[in-house]
């Protein structure tokens, strides 16, 4: 396919929060498609950083809704219709970054439709119970928002067949797309900055970091550290920072959130990092082994893309505070090469993944 013969539409779910890892690949295909179009379901002005923030977005109308930029969530159940009302008819190629309902736009029937898909949706598939926990949700509530889901569930699982092709970003996301979608789905491993985190010494202490919520493990690598008495140090922020400080033991450093140069000063002297949860793919691992730090992770999800057993990290197989601490007592004891463990993270360097991308974009294959 001559892309430049063709008119591309790039399309993004909610463009409000904070910036992370799906925002990185919408701008990597911003990169490779300057001309293209952009599409959103809600904008907050000033989100995209520069240069990227002079584009022209094009919105839903829940844009125009009360509160739509800070409540974004709140109008989830009008999202469907949001992005269905979309008149998308004059493109010939389609890529979206999907992590809520963006996929789920009509295309004309012969266009192409190219989904990068970091995960089903979270909160209407195998972690809906977990979101509700944590939100507290009441019986009639619970009531409320599991019929709202069914709902949405179907429509998620019939919007799938809209999509020519999906791209997962890990081979635990590929496997959740099959199982939801019962679709086979190509892997493209997120773009990792390789360059940022550099290898200055070990120093005597492990360090997570991220955002401090319960189904990340924050919880996990304070109770191991708790037990083993070894140094840690925690960085970030969230709602259960309070909770962890007040149960951290003194060789427990709690930081909160800290500026990029103290979190890149910290990456880069730790002995390794620790990674207890269960995410879809995980690039602050890939960003420690960049570093050349050994990632101690359990071994499930992106994990299992990422670290190479006992030669870029150490997998822990049982989620428990004895398997942890034994891991890192087998860390302790493993020489590690850090330049092999940097070299390791080459794979995700943005230009390789952004030659993939255009080649996946650009070659139709129907599967």
């Amino acid at each position: 396919m001559n892309s430049s013969n063709k008119k591309i539409a790039i399309l993004s779910d909610q463009l409000a929060g904070s910036l992370g890892g799906a925002e990185s690949i919408l701008l990597a295909a911003m990169d490779l498609y300057p001309e293209a179009d952009l599409y959103t379901t809600v904008h907050r002005e000033g989100f995209l950083p520069s240069p990227y923030d002079a584009k022209k977005v094009h919105t839903t109308f829940i844009q125009n809704l009360p509160f739509a930029v800070e409540k974004y969530k709140a109008y989830l159940p009008l999202m469907p219709l949001g992005v269905e009302l979309f008149d998308l008819q004059r493109y010939d190629v389609l890529f979206s970054s999907h992590h809520s309902m963006i996929k789920g736009v009509i295309p004309r029937p012969d266009a192409y439709h190219v989904c990068y898909c970091h995960s089903p949706a979270r909160y209407l598939w195998d972690m809906f119970w977990i979101y509700s926990d944590l939100n507290d949700f009441g019986f009639f509530k619970k009531l409320a928002v599991s019929g709202i889901s069914s709902y949405l569930r179907m429509w998620d699982v019939t919007s799938a067949n809209r999509v020519d092709r999906f791209i997962a970003n890990s081979s635990f996301t590929a496997q959740r797309i099959k199982k939801f979608y019962g679709r086979d789905a190509h892997v493209l491993f997120p773009p990792v900055n390789t360059t940022k985190f550099h290898n200055n010494g070990t120093d005597d202490y492990y360090l997570i970091a991220g955002r401090l919520v319960a189904y990340k493990g924050f919880e996990m690598a304070i109770d191991t550290f708790n037990e083993n008495g070894k140094p840690l140090v925690v960085i970030g922020n969230g709602p259960e920072f309070q909770k962890l400080k007040a149960k951290a033991k003194p060789n427990i450093k709690m930081l909160g959130r800290v500026d990029d140069a103290t979190l890149i000063k910290c990456m880069n002297e730790c002995k390794g990092f620790i990674f207890p949860g269960k995410e879809d793919f995980g690039i602050v691992m890939a960003e420690a082994q960049s570093a050349g730090k050994p990632v101690i992770a359990l071994a499930a999800g992106g994990a299992l893309d990422i670290v190479e057993d006992k030669k870029t990290g150490v997998l822990v197989e049982n989620y428990n505070v004895q398997s942890f601490v034994k891991a890192i007592q087998l860390a302790d004891d493993i020489s590690w090469d850090a330049e092999y463990i940097s070299l390791s993270t080459k794979r995700f360097d943005v230009e390789y993944f952004k030659d993939q991308l255009q080649d996946y974009i650009e070659t139709p294959e129907y599967i």
